[in-house]
């Protein structure tokens, strides 16, 4: 009798444990609404340095990454930012895919409607988005480059769907290849001519902001985890989109 009930009592443990959803008892992956019914999932980045840059041309400076903060899992597809601006300004359209001819200024704009909800959204430093998308390596790409990027060798000149190539070990997709992502900083030339920086966060002013990751059209190399590249803040490109961080900047 003991032995049927202990018997049972496992079997519904083990029943119990079946429909625990990992994702809401990870506390280092959580998902933050943007609309209604529309959400983003978003993964905790821990503080720490590394070597930013291309040690290859000795363009390289250590990076002390003072503060933890939320990075999207993905870049904001069509389907979220729709939600959000009731319009869809993209040139290849699709609810998965990312959205793309989005300026700095537009990606602005959203991100000051998702706040009065109470939010902290914003844009990743240039530093942050270099930190993120290494994720611990230290070559030009985190992995394989065909099976982790949408490149111009492998994508039809087109963007795809997130999340359909291998994610960093982190657990980022699409942080190289597919489209550029505005980050936060104004461009500067020379970001390593400073060396062991922490929290990074550019120059004041200035003509263009910072895009990072490479796109799926375009030259290979762009999307080495080093690239930069830039654009005024009102362009608009099929190419470009971005990705939110969440919480205080560390400044």
């Amino acid at each position: 009798m003991r032995m049927s009930v202990y018997i049972l009592l496992v079997f519904i443990l083990l029943q119990s444990f079946k429909y625990v959803d990992k994702d809401n008892q990870n506390p280092k992956i959580q998902k933050f609404d943007l609309s209604e019914g529309v959400q983003i999932k978003m993964i905790w980045v821990e503080p720490g340095s590394f070597m930013m840059g291309n040690s290859l041309i000795d363009e390289q400076g250590k990076v002390n990454i003072s503060k933890g903060f939320w990075l999207a899992e993905t870049e904001i597809t069509q389907e979220q930012w729709e939600s959000v601006m009731k319009n869809n300004p993209s040139h290849h359209k699709g609810s998965k895919l990312p959205v793309d001819q989005v300026s700095f200024v537009d990606v602005m704009k959203f991100i000051e409607i998702l706040n009065k909800k109470g939010g902290e959204f914003r844009l990743p430093t240039e530093a942050e988005w270099e930190y993120a998308c290494r994720a611990g390596t230290n070559g030009a790409y985190y992995g394989d480059r065909d099976l982790s990027v949408w490149h111009s060798g492998n994508s039809g000149r087109q963007s795809h769907e997130v999340k359909q190539k291998k994610p960093n070990p982190w657990g980022f997709y699409d942080m190289q290849g597919n489209i550029l992502e505005w980050c936060s900083d104004w461009y500067q030339e020379s970001i390593y001519s400073i060396k062991d920086q922490t929290d990074p966060i550019g120059p004041d002013t200035g003509s263009y902001h910072v895009q990072r990751g490479g796109q799926f059209t375009g030259r290979i190399r762009h999307t080495e985890v080093y690239d930069r590249q830039r654009s005024s803040p009102t362009t608009r490109l099929f190419f470009v989109g971005f990705r939110l961080a969440h919480g205080a900047l560390n400044n």
